[in-house]
């Protein structure tokens, strides 16, 4: 079961940063989870709502600015300086010389152009630790035909019932489930179907304590060193 930290280490730092992933990986996370949009000159940056207004009260939209203007936009932060978005390249080549595993969430909806972009950006790296997710079947399908060699994983929150029906429709390899509306049964029982389960966002001490007893095969979490000191105590 692998602890992987969720837009980086952001209990303790602001999201989807490069600082959150250093962090992250400094406090021992075994995955970093992080999301794509992009740019309106065709950058992949790494930010997770389609606007800047709650990280940094700007008005603008991702897709409508271009990456130099993005990249000057400073962000909330609980760290000590002011952050900036970082594009997904940077991420990969922090990560490149490490074990962990990659979840790069897809949250754009773009007819296809991110999915194109991020496929021939991947070519540059292995990709065996890497795993591509979304809310948006069509995008995990549209991975899947492009990269065949890519793992997917299908999001959801709420409830699906008997969510492995829809892997030949969308070709996922595995699913990503919210802690509120999943229990170790049903995860279990998705497991049962030959399907990977991690579940999100789980946070509170005795939610982590839960999913350590089962067997799903990653924890998403902000709290990083609160999930490891739990998982090493287990």
């Amino acid at each position: 079961m692998k602890i992987i930290a969720h837009r980086g280490y952001r209990a303790k730092y602001t999201e989807n940063t490069m600082t959150a992933f250093r962090k992250a990986i400094q406090y021992g996370a075994e995955g970093i989870e992080l999301d794509i949009h992009l740019s309106s000159d065709g950058e992949i940056v790494v930010f997770h709502d389609d606007h800047f207004k709650r990280m940094a009260g700007h008005a603008g939209f991702v897709h409508e600015m271009d990456y130099n203007a993005i990249r000057k936009i400073k962000l909330y932060s609980k760290a000590v300086r002011k952050e900036s978005v970082p594009k997904l390249v940077e991420v990969l080549e922090l990560l490149k010389e490490t074990s962990l595993l990659l979840n790069i969430e897809i949250k754009a909806v773009t007819d296809g152009i991110l999915e194109e972009k991020l496929t021939h950006l991947l070519k540059n790296y292995e990709t065996s630790r890497i795993v591509i997710s979304s809310f948006h079947p069509e995008t995990i399908l549209k991975m899947k035909q492009l990269a065949p060699e890519i793992e997917t994983a299908l999001l959801y929150t709420k409830y699906i019932d008997q969510p492995w029906l829809l892997k030949e429709r969308y070709l996922f390899d595995a699913i990503h489930t919210d802690t509120n509306y999943t229990s170790r049964e049903y995860a279990a029982l998705i497991q049962s179907h030959g399907i990977p389960v991690r579940i999100y966002t789980v946070n509170k001490e005795r939610d982590l304590k839960y999913w350590l007893e089962s067997d799903v095969d990653a924890i998403i979490t902000d709290e990083v060193e609160l999930a490891l000191k739990l998982k090493k105590e287990k």
